[in-house]
C-alpha cells in the first residue's frame, strides 16, 4: 500500500510540476549576466555598483553588455557566448 501511495505521489508531482530550466552564466557585480546558450543578457536581482571600482563591458554590434568585475571575466563571457568581433571596454556607453 505504501508503494502505491508513494508511486502515485511521485506521478502527481511529475505531472503537475512546472518545468524550470537553469541557464549558464554567473551573475556579475550588478546581478545580471549573459546566458551563454542564447546570447541573451538579463538581470535576476539588480545590485548597486561601487562607484570607485573599474568595470568592463562587452561591446558587440553597437550594444554594451555588463558590467564585469575583471577583464578576464569579460573576455570569458565573450568566448563562452561565441560573440565573434566583440571586445571588452571600460566604457559603459
Amino acid at each position: 500500500m505504501k508503494k502505491i501511495i508513494l508511486g502515485l505521489a511521485l506521478f502527481l508531482a511529475i505531472v503537475f510540476s512546472n518545468n524550470v530550466f537553469a541557464h549558464s552564466g554567473a551573475t556579475g557585480p550588478d546581478g545580471c549576466h549573459l546566458n551563454y546558450s542564447n546570447g541573451n543578457y538579463h538581470c535576476h536581482e539588480r545590485k548597486i555598483l561601487d562607484p570607485y571600482k573599474t568595470y568592463y563591458y562587452i561591446k558587440y554590434q553597437g550594444d554594451s553588455y555588463g558590467p564585469y568585475s575583471t577583464q578576464s571575466t569579460c573576455m570569458n563571457a565573450i568566448n563562452e557566448a561565441k560573440l565573434y568581433g566583440a571586445y571588452c571596454s571600460t566604457s559603459s556607453y
